[in-house]
């Protein structure tokens, strides 16, 4: 019998120890139902699952806790446990691809509008009354600053915390991750420089204006004034240089 034509069966793809142990850990997160802070496994357990040795599963574990899927207990009750979401693995992930990718510091602002107009069309269905209490705390903090001495941090911390708990309001975690891992970059990314008092003023007004449109449920106002507010901000907080402003589009 002629066998010539037969495949030759593929070789087994190699799994990485890391990878094994990132699988296992996100299956059981997956079908256990597990939320932060309740125990995955121990680390002999996970040794035994997955069948890496245990300098293996502590390296693949110092890598998870690094990304924010998992933290490690030690004593009584303790072991490997499902960690709280963090945006700061994507903004890290974010960042590199900008550079690696040419994407300009413009196209970054443009996805953050993009993304907080979006948080606030939906939060103008979706906000409860203590949204809107601490949006109304937020604003009032800001109307307080003297802002011919308050420095560039207060002002553009208070400005991007509005934004983010406008975000909130929309009760949607995917959409708030990728606000926080893009907020980060671009408080990063502010220009030293102390803002125009001017600047700052502007920003006074608009808070009203949004909390007012949540308060009306007026998806159409509170987009209009997220996107004028955004603006005011992208004034506050960025300046392009001249490599930036080279790559803007005509």
């Amino acid at each position: 019998m002629d066998f010539s034509c037969r495949p030759t069966p593929a070789p087994p793809l190699k799994v990485r120890a890391s990878d094994a142990v990132a699988a296992h850990i996100q299956q059981q997160i997956r079908a256990r139902n597990l939320r932060p802070g309740e125990r995955i496994c121990g680390e002999k357990e996970l040794q035994a699952a997955t069948g890496v040795g245990r300098a293996g599963v502590r390296e693949s574990l110092r890598m998870l806790e690094h990304e924010g899927l998992i933290k490690t207990k030690t004593g009584p009750g303790g072991g490997i446990l499902v960690g709280e979401p963090r945006a700061a693995p994507l903004g890290r992930t974010v960042e590199a691809f900008r550079h690696l990718s040419g994407a300009s510091a413009e196209a970054l602002l443009d996805a953050w509008l993009e993304l907080a107009v979006t948080c606030a069309r939906l939060a103008a269905g979706r906000a409860t009354p203590q949204d809107l209490r601490d949006l109304r705390g937020l604003a009032d903090e800001y109307s307080a600053l003297d802002l011919e001495r308050a420095s560039f941090d207060a002002v553009a911390r208070l400005n991007l915390g509005f934004v983010r708990r406008t975000a909130e309001a929309a009760h949607n975690p995917i959409l708030v991750l990728f606000l926080d891992a893009l907020i980060d970059l671009i408080y990063s990314a502010a220009a030293n420089r102390p803002p125009s008092l001017e600047q700052r003023r502007e920003l006074l007004g608009v808070h009203a204006g949004i909390l007012r449109a949540l308060e009306q449920a007026d998806a159409d106002a509170a987009s209009r004034r997220m996107t004028r507010h955004l603006q005011a901000l992208r004034a506050l907080l960025f300046q392009l240089g001249p490599a930036e402003e080279s790559k803007r589009p005509p």
